[in-house]
């Protein structure tokens, strides 16, 4: 079984996304962030094209020097959002979540944490963990 991801940070942030179950086309995992006073947790949809949260951290990993603008990815079913952007020296990813099922309903809710990162070593590292964490061969059945 795979292990869950789990980025820690100073400060008492934190981003955990455990072990995808589906099939190797669509899969949930429970995805949680932390903060001092916060605590949220979701069930994301995860699939590949488009929605490989997988390929997007590898792809900000490849551009390690910058790149212009804001870059976003979404879960099949919004529960899930990351936008990172590149200040020199750092990456900062916000990763904002949604209540599961119906994230537009009248109850709906979300949280957001922004983490900043170092280009280079350390998001290589946080791509490769969630390229570990969220294979698709390693998805549990349903």
């Amino acid at each position: 079984m795979a292990e869950p991801f789990i980025l820690e940070l100073a400060g008492g942030l934190e981003w955990s996304i455990d072990p995808p179950r589906g099939d190797a086309y669509v899969r949930t995992a429970r995805v949680g962030i932390r903060a001092p006073g916060l605590e949220a947790h979701t069930i994301a949809t995860f699939s590949d094209g488009p929605w490989d949260l997988a390929l997007f951290f590898a792809e900000l990993a490849a551009d390690w020097r910058g790149w212009e603008g804001q870059r976003h990815w979404n879960a099949l079913e919004g529960e899930l959002e990351v936008r990172a952007t590149h200040y020199g020296a750092h990456v900062l990813i916000a990763v904002t979540i949604r209540r599961p099922d119906m994230t537009f309903a009248n109850d709906a809710w979300e949280a957001r944490i922004v983490l900043t990162l170092e280009p280079g070593e350390q998001l290589d590292r946080v791509a490769r963990d969630l390229a570990l964490a969220l294979a698709s061969d390693q998805a549990n059945a349903s």
